[in-house]
C-alpha cells in the first residue's frame, strides 16, 4: 500500500508519554459517541488486573495530525475509557489520603476532549466526579461515561491502595502503536486498509471509509478532495448524533438498510454499494448525496422518537416488527404527511397488522412496496392510496390465501374465543399492557408510553403453572390455566418473589403492585374457573374492540 511510507509510526509509546507529549487531543465530529458498555468496561478492567506488572498492550491508535492538534481515527473508545479509569483510581486514591496531583496534571484536563455534544458531562465526572449533581442526561452516550465512571469507581473500591497504585501503573506504562498521519485522505485509505486486513467495523463504517476513499480517486486535485470530505465529514457528524438520539427504538443497521431500500432500491452492503457507484457517470456528486440522504432520513428517525408521546407511534414500538413499519414511518416523517386522520389510521392500522401477523407467525411483507411507491414523486400513490393498500392487508393479509374462509380477518377473534393456550410472553404481553393502558384511560391516571418500562415485564399466572400445594384437575389444566384470564403482567424482580406461590400468598404480594388490572385481582378472595373465565371475557372484549378495523 503506498500511503505506508507517508505515515509516521511510533512503536514504543505508551499512554503517559503520548499524554505528556500532547497539547490537544480531540474526537473528530464525524466519529461516533462513547459506545462502551458495561461488558466492555469489565473486560477493560479484568485485563489490568491481569497483568500483575507485567508488561501490557493496549492496541494501535491512529491520529490525523492537525497543527498541535490530534484527531483520533482509531482509538476512541479505548482512550476515553481511559481517562474515565484513571479518573475512578484518582477519587479512590483520594479517599485513601494519596496525592493525585500527578493523574490531575497529565490526564484530567482538557487536553483530551470527547466529542462536543457530551464535552459538558464528560468534564464533569471525569475531572469534577460530579456525578451525583447531575439531574439527566441528554445522550445515551452521556449516561454510558456515567455509568462507566461509577463502575470502575466501584470496583476499584475493592482495591487496596498498593493494588491501585499497581494498576495505575500498568496502564500510564500500556504500550501503545501509534500512527500520525497529516492528510485526511490519507487518514480514509489508512482506515479503509485496516478494515480490509479484517477489522470489525459496522457496515456503515465500511461504507463511510469506502466512498470517502473513492472521493480522493475520483477526484481532479486534493485540495477539492479535501473540501468533498470535510463535507462529507459535517454530513457525517450530524448522522452519528441522530443515531445516537434513535438507539433502542432505531439501531443503525435497520436506519442503513431502510434508507438503502428507499433511496436506491438496494441492500444496505458494501457489495451493493459498490455496484450501484460503478452505474454513476458522477461519482462524486452521487457519494455526496448518499450522505446528505442519510442525514436526512436519520432526522426523520429522530423526529420519530421524538414524537414518542404519541400512543399511536409507541404502540409499534411495543407490539414487534413482524411488518416492516418502521420504512413506512421513515417514508411519512421524510415526506412531512405527520398529521391529520389519515396518518393517524394509518398508525393504528399497522399495530394491528403486525399483531395479527405475530399470532400467525407470517413472514410475507409487502410494506416496503407500498412505501417505496409512496416515496418515489413520479408514481401517483399518494397517502390515500398508501392508506388503503394498507386497510385492505390488515383486514385480508398480504396473500390472498391468507383470508380463505375469513381466517386473517378474524385471527384475533378466534385466537381468544377457540384457543386456550395464551401463554405466549411477546404476544400475551402486548394485549395485557394495551388492557392495563385501556383501564387506566378509564380511571384517567395516564397511559404507561414508556419502551423500557415496557421491556421490564414478563408473564405471571394468577393461578400457579406448578402449584406445591394443589392438583388440577386435566379439565383445568387444559381449559383455564394458560388463558389470558389467568395471566398478569410482572416486573421480572417482582415475578421471582412469586413463584408457585398459590393465589393467597400472591394476592398479598399484588397489594405492591401499581397497574390498574391488579384491582380485578386483588378484589377477589378465591382464584378458580369462573374468576379466570370471568377475567378472560372481560379481557377478549377488549382485545376485539382495540383490534376491530370498521372504523379505520
Amino acid at each position: 500500500m503506498e500511503i505506508e511510507s507517508q505515515i509516521e509510526y511510533k512503536t514504543a509509546e505508551n499512554i503517559k508519554s503520548l499524554f505528556e507529549a500532547s497539547e490537544n487531543i480531540r474526537i473528530p465530529a464525524y466519529q461516533r459517541a462513547y459506545s462502551w458498555e458495561s461488558k466492555q468496561c469489565s473486560q477493560f478492567l479484568e485485563d489490568l488486573l491481569e497483568q500483575k506488572s507485567k508488561r501490557y498492550y493496549l492496541g494501535n491508535f491512529l491520529f490525523e495530525k492537525d497543527g498541535e492538534t490530534l484527531f483520533i481515527i482509531d482509538g476512541q473508545q479505548r482512550l476515553t475509557t481511559t481517562i474515565l479509569f484513571l479518573s475512578a483510581i484518582a477519587k479512590n486514591q483520594e479517599k485513601h489520603g494519596i496525592n493525585i496531583d500527578g493523574i490531575k496534571e497529565t490526564y484530567l484536563t482538557d487536553i483530551f476532549r470527547t466529542i462536543e455534544d457530551d464535552q459538558i458531562i464528560f468534564k464533569k465526572v471525569s475531572q469534577k466526579h460530579l456525578v451525583s449533581a447531575i439531574d439527566d442526561t441528554e445522550t445515551i452516550s452521556q449516561k454510558r461515561i456515567i455509568d462507566a465512571f461509577n463502575f470502575f469507581e466501584t470496583e476499584l473500591t475493592k482495591l487496596d491502595s498498593d493494588s491501585l497504585y499497581l494498576v495505575q501503573q500498568t496502564l500510564e506504562n500500556a504500550v501503545i502503536s501509534t500512527f500520525y498521519i497529516t492528510n485526511k485522505i490519507e487518514a480514509i485509505q489508512v482506515f479503509e486498509y485496516q478494515n480490509n486486513r479484517g477489522k470489525e467495523l459496522s457496515r456503515f463504517e465500511v461504507i463511510k471509509a469506502y466512498l470517502m476513499h473513492q472521493i480522493h480517486i475520483h477526484s481532479t486535485n486534493d485540495v477539492q478532495a479535501n473540501n468533498d470530505i470535510a463535507d462529507i465529514q459535517r454530513e457525517i457528524s450530524q448522522t452519528y448524533r441522530h443515531i445516537e438520539a434513535v438507539e433502542s427504538y432505531f439501531t443503525e443497521s435497520e436506519l442503513l438498510d431502510n434508507y438503502c431500500n428507499l433511496f436506491f432500491n438496494m441492500n444496505g452492503n458494501i457489495e451493493a454499494i459498490k455496484d450501484k457507484l460503478n452505474q454513476e457517470g458522477n461519482k462524486i456528486k452521487w457519494i455526496k448525496s448518499f450522505f446528505e440522504n442519510f442525514v436526512e432520513l436519520t432526522h426523520s428517525a429522530k423526529s420519530i422518537v421524538s414524537n414518542k408521546n404519541i400512543s399511536e407511534i409507541t404502540n409499534l414500538f411495543f407490539v414487534g416488527n413482524e411488518a416492516n413499519w418502521k420504512l413506512v414511518l421513515l417514508t411519512l416523517f421524510n415526506k412531512g404527511e405527520v398529521s391529520g386522520d389519515t396518518f393517524k389510521r394509518i398508525l393504528k392500522l399497522l399495530e394491528i397488522l403486525c399483531f395479527k401477523l405475530k399470532l400467525g407467525d407470517y413472514r410475507t411483507d409487502y410494506l416496503p412496496h407500498y412505501a417505496n411507491r409512496y416515496f418515489n414523486p413520479t408514481d401517483i400513490y399518494n397517502l390515500d392510496s398508501l392508506y388503503q393498500d394498507i386497510k385492505n392487508v390488515t383486514e385480508t393479509g398480504f396473500k390472498w390465501y391468507w383470508n380463505d374462509g375469513d381466517r386473517f380477518k378474524n385471527i384475533i377473534i378466534n385466537y381468544f374465543d377457540n384457543e386456550k393456550w395464551h401463554y405466549d410472553r411477546n404476544t400475551i404481553r402486548f394485549v395485557l399492557w394495551q388492557y392495563e393502558n385501556h383501564l387506566r384511560q378509564i380511571n384517567r391516571s395516564g397511559a404507561l408510553l414508556d419502551k423500557e418500562l415496557y421491556n421490564k415485564y414478563t408473564i405471571e399466572h394468577i393461578k400457579p403453572q406448578n402449584p406445591t400445594d394443589e392438583v388440577y384437575s386435566e379439565d383445568f389444566k387444559k381449559n383455564f390455566l394458560q388463558l389470558a384470564g389467568n395471566l398478569a403482567l410482572l416486573t421480572q424482580s417482582q415475578n421471582s418473589k412469586f413463584g408457585n406461590k398459590s393465589f393467597e400468598k400472591k394476592s398479598e404480594l399484588f397489594q405492591d403492585t401499581a397497574l390498574s388490572s391488579y384491582t380485578e385481582i386483588r378484589e377477589k378472595t378465591v382464584w378458580t374457573e369462573i374468576e379466570i373465565a370471568d377475567r378472560h371475557q372481560r379481557i377478549s372484549d377488549f382485545a376485539k374492540k382495540y383490534f376491530d378495523t370498521t372504523n379505520l
